[in-house]
């Protein structure tokens, strides 16, 4: 089984925690002290076999709730785990239903607990979680026997029975004291009432003649349960030593000294390279093929070798393409639209001159020198002019109108009287009145000076004679002509005043028409070398100048930007003239065919398509490479091999013929070894058997006495083998011995009733009262010492009984599991310690560690660390030896190891994960590190505050959480 997906919804720290696409083999989960690792064990623990309550466990916030996607034998199952109810197991996707005992293994939960997770609490000889009534022993030899386990405390109440009885030999102590007291004073009694006689001692010589044939019978049973017991051991260990032999056959006639010298290390490496080998000339062929198939040219081989010369061209030119295709987009898109621009210059040089030739109109605009003229000296030419025509025209019309009314004011000065009437009040009538006022004011001005002041005096004067003038010229009256209602002296006045004009305005006029000549000059020479005709308007040359002006200044930045364009063309062109030269030179692209620029594309296609040619040459080439590496790496690889041939100049089948010799002689070489140390393990473990304590007597008596080494009991036992044909005369045997015991336990039963009657009648010889007082007393003790004597013979029997069952259980369950664990736990130690054996205690199991120089150590005489190697490895042996596949968890296991130990545990903990899905708990980063570097592959997860992070196939994330503790 293993867990594919867990999620941990309610679970001491954990809330919604989730573990997703767990790996099979082994995985790492790290995290600070507090994390949740613990409490993550004991989810695990308790997933298939439910909460009991009250027993310590992280509490859950509502109600425990635990999820498993499971796998087992290829099915998919849910494992939900609620409150404190029972786990449910649910197929998923059509899985057929299944026990969930028998997915673990029919395991107890103490069992699975203390074997497949492990914390370096539970390392120690007595772990605190066990409970009482489960030992050690129980969960590290299989736990799985029923009553079996009872035995030593059975033995042990049979044992403390019998001793309370009579003590340990069954002497007279205890219970049997007194009864036995008592025989032994009747039987004095009885000896001194008896009188000696002849029927006495006749009785008593019957009863010696019995003694001696049970003595008799004894010894015959006793060889027969020796020989018994030696042919149940030869039948148990019978096959075993066939196979012993049979292994012996097989290495008689091999060369073993060949075998050791075989480098059979470098087999797997020599497989690796063959389909290595194998691999890459596959992809050589497919390589080539492809090359072939997708080139055009005829001589391929050489068309690679240019290729490839050219790589880096070619890398470069395929990097280059899309700035290329971007510059050839450019220069087509400006080259359309400089004609655009083009058509846009000559239509408007059309609307300016309608009459010039289509095909040379911007030619024509070319060839204006409008820069003989500045636009403002155009525009003052023409300004010029039409403001000298505007005045011109005034002035002519202002001197039509004078001129007119002139002539019209002659005709009517001329056509009116001649004579004129006198005024009504002439002059020398107001004489008289002015001289009067003069008068006064003298008078009076002269009074005021004499009064005021000679200033006001002459101010008054003043004032009066203003007075007196002006009254009298308003007495006078002038008599006039009139035309009109209109004096002639007022159209006389009009004459003298337009005459004037006249002749200002004909003066001007002359100016005018100077100037105007001038202007007009001016822009005659304008038109003509603006090509225009003489009847153009000013406005329409100043129109024309701006227009052609802006035209040509347009045009000229036209043509500079064709030049630019130009420049750029050609410089495109230039590249992909070059690129498509080596192209030619690559044999790819015909260059006499196509125009660089104008074919672009077909060039872009071809680089492209050749870059393609190049992938496909530098995988021939890499393939080449890796299948002369291989043959490289092989050649040396066969160097080390006596007998391989002389490589160095050898092709490829030859290299490749010697390796798949070296191959098959390795596999020769490979069972060879193997079954070499099948016997020298069987050979181990016979001799262990036989020379057991309870097995060796009953072979003793066919121990040559020249064998002095360990090596007479494996002699003895086929001494034992060689008497009988085959294991049906073995059985036939035993049947006659069970047959020929009974018969003699038969007559052995009947000489002791014999031997009892005898003695009743040697009793009886005696006088009657005291001889019966005697008896009465030898009965009484009897029968109180009889059922006393058959207790402890049965208790002594059974103790017997039973040390021999767990012996032989001890032995039968012990052997196979401590052989594993010793490989397990010499591989830790670096064979510093070789074997582990049991004490055969069974109520209190210990464990021997033998070191190399085959002393013995009990698990108290060890270091803490070698202690916790010496558990884990026997944990781990019997967990290799279950029939089920459990998930195992470590919890800091290893914390007490140091580092060459957490290496060599590393790598047997990443061989477990080849059967068993491993879970390693850390909060150690050095053991990360450990795991990366000294394991084929892990899964890693990051564990914080209840909460997992991951998976990761390094452990750089996780370590992160972590903080160094030990190196």
């Amino acid at each position: 089984m293993r867990i594919k997906n867990f999620d941990l919804d309610d679970f001491g720290c954990f809330r919604r925690a989730r573990l997703q696409n767990v790996d099979d083999g082994l995985t790492v989960i790290a995290g600070p002290q507090r994390a949740g690792k613990t409490t993550f064990m004991e989810a695990v623990r308790h997933l298939g076999y439910g909460i009991p309550r009250g027993n310590g466990l992280p509490p859950a916030t509502d109600q425990y709730d635990l999820t498993a996607d499971v796998v087992v034998d290829g099915a998919e199952y849910e494992l939900a785990l609620t409150g404190y109810g029972d786990p449910a197991l649910a197929p998923v996707n059509g899985a057929p239903d299944r026990a969930l005992s028998d997915v673990f293994g029919n395991l107890g939960p103490a069992q699975y607990q203390q074997l497949f997770t492990i914390s370096l609490d539970e390392l120690r000889r007595l772990p605190t979680s066990l409970d009482d009534n489960v030992s050690l022993s129980a969960i590290l030899l299989g736990a799985a026997y029923g009553d079996v386990l009872k035995i030593p405390q059975i033995q042990e109440s049979f044992s403390d029975r019998a001793k309370s009885i009579g003590g340990k030999h069954g002497r007279s102590v205890y219970d049997l004291k007194g009864p036995i007291s008592e025989i032994q004073s009747g039987v004095e009694a009885r000896d001194a009432a008896v009188a000696q006689v002849d029927e006495h001692d006749r009785k008593q010589a019957a009863r010696d003649d019995v003694n001696s044939r049970i003595a008799e019978l004894d010894e015959e049973i006793a060889d027969l349960t020796t020989e018994q017991t030696r042919l149940n051991t030869v039948l148990t260990e019978y096959e075993e030593f066939e196979t012993l032999q049979e292994l012996n056959l097989e290495l008689d006639g091999a060369d073993l000294d060949k075998v050791d010298a075989f480098p059979t290390d470098q087999l797997d490496r020599a497989r690796q390279l063959q389909s290595q080998l194998a691999e890459g000339q596959e992809e050589l062929t497919t390589a080539e093929e492809e090359f072939a198939r997708q080139v055009s040219a005829e001589d391929h081989e050489a068309y690679r070798d240019r290729v490839l010369d050219a790589t880096s061209t070619i890398r470069a030119y395929n990097r280059e393409i899309a700035g290329w295709r971007e510059r050839v987009n450019s220069v087509q898109e400006q080259r359309s639209e400089l004609a655009k621009e083009r058509r846009k210059l000559r239509s408007q040089a059309a609307d300016l001159q309608p009459g010039w030739d289509g095909e040379s109109l911007l030619d024509r605009v070319r060839d204006i020198e409008t820069d003989l003229f500045s636009r403002d000296e155009v525009r003052s030419i023409t300004r010029s002019c039409e403001d000298l025509k505007s005045e011109l025209d005034e002035v002519e019309r202002n001197l039509n109108e004078k001129t007119a009314r002139h002539e019209q004011l002659v005709q009517e000065i001329d056509t009116a009287a001649d004579s004129s009437s006198e005024a009504s009040h002439t002059l020398r009538d107001q004489l008289p009145v002015a001289a009067g006022g003069t008068v006064v004011a003298l008078i009076v001005g002269s009074a005021v000076g004499v009064v005021g002041g000679a200033i006001p005096g002459v101010v008054i004067t003043l004032v009066i004679t203003l007075i007196a003038g002006a009254y009298a010229a308003s007495r006078l009256e002038f008599e006039s002509l009139e035309v009109d209602g209109v004096s002639v002296e007022t159209l006389r006045a009009d004459k003298r005043s337009l005459t004037a004009d006249i002749e200002g305005l004909r003066s001007r006029k002359a100016d005018l028409e100077t100037e105007y000549s001038t202007a007009t000059e001016q822009l005659d020479s304008l038109r003509e070398k603006l090509g225009l005709t003489d009847d153009t308007s000013p406005a329409a040359v100043r129109e024309f100048y701006a227009d052609i002006s802006s035209l040509r200044d347009d045009l000229t930045t036209l043509e500079g930007d064709v030049e630019a364009f130009d420049e750029k063309e050609d410089a495109l062109r230039s590249d992909l003239a070059a690129a498509a030269e080596t192209m030619s030179e690559l044999g790819v692209l015909d260059t006499d065919d196509i125009d660089p620029l104008e074919d672009a594309e077909k060039l872009f296609a071809t680089i492209e398509n050749t870059e393609d040619d190049l992938d496909l040459a530098q995988a021939v080439t890499t393939a080449q490479r890796t299948v002369t590496s291989r043959k490289d790496d092989l050649r040396d690889l066969l160097a080390d091999w006596d007998d391989a041939p002389d490589l160095t100049t050898a092709d490829s089948a030859t290299v490749v013929r010697t390796v798949d010799q070296f191959l098959e002689r390795g596999e020769s070489v490979t069972e060879l070894v193997e079954a070499r140390e099948q016997r020298d393990e069987i050979r181990v473990r016979l001799k262990r058997r036989l020379t057991a304590s309870a097995i060796e007597p009953a072979f003793e008596s066919y121990r040559d006495s020249e064998d002095d080494d360990d090596d007479w009991a494996l002699a003895a036992f086929e001494r034992v083998v060689e008497e009988y044909a085959d294991r049906e005369a073995i059985e036939e045997r035993l049947d006659t011995i069970r047959e020929t015991t009974e018969s003699i336990e038969s007559e052995r039963s009947d000489c002791v009733e014999d031997r009892v009657e005898l003695t009743n009648e040697l009793e009886e010889l005696a006088s009657d009262d005291d001889v019966r007082e005697a008896h009465a007393t030898i009965e009484a003790g009897r029968r109180r010492l009889e059922p006393l004597a058959e207790e402890y013979a049965t208790s002594r029997i059974a103790e017997y009984l039973l040390n021999e069952l767990h012996e032989r259980f001890i032995d039968r369950t012990t052997g196979p599991l401590l052989d594993e664990a010793s490989e397990i736990f010499a591989r830790i130690t670096d064979n510093a310690y070789t074997e582990v054996d049991s004490t055969n205690e069974f109520d209190n199991l210990d464990f021997q560690s033998v070191l190399a120089d085959g002393q013995t150590q009990r698990t108290a005489e060890l270091s803490r660390a070698t202690a916790e190697q010496l558990f884990l490895a026997i944990r781990l042996a019997r967990i290799r030896r279950h029939e089920s596949s459990l998930p195992v968890l470590l919890d800091d296991s290893m914390t007490n190891f140091d580092p060459a130990h957490h290496v060599r545990t590393l790598q047997t903990i990443s061989e477990l994960a080849d059967t068993n899905q491993v879970f390693l708990l850390t909060c150690h980063p050095e053991l990360l590190e450990r795991v990366d570097t000294h394991t084929d592959s892990a899964q890693y997860w990051g564990l914080d505050d209840g909460q997992f992070d991951g998976p990761y196939s390094e452990p750089d994330e996780p370590c992160e959480l972590l903080e160094p503790t030990w190196s």
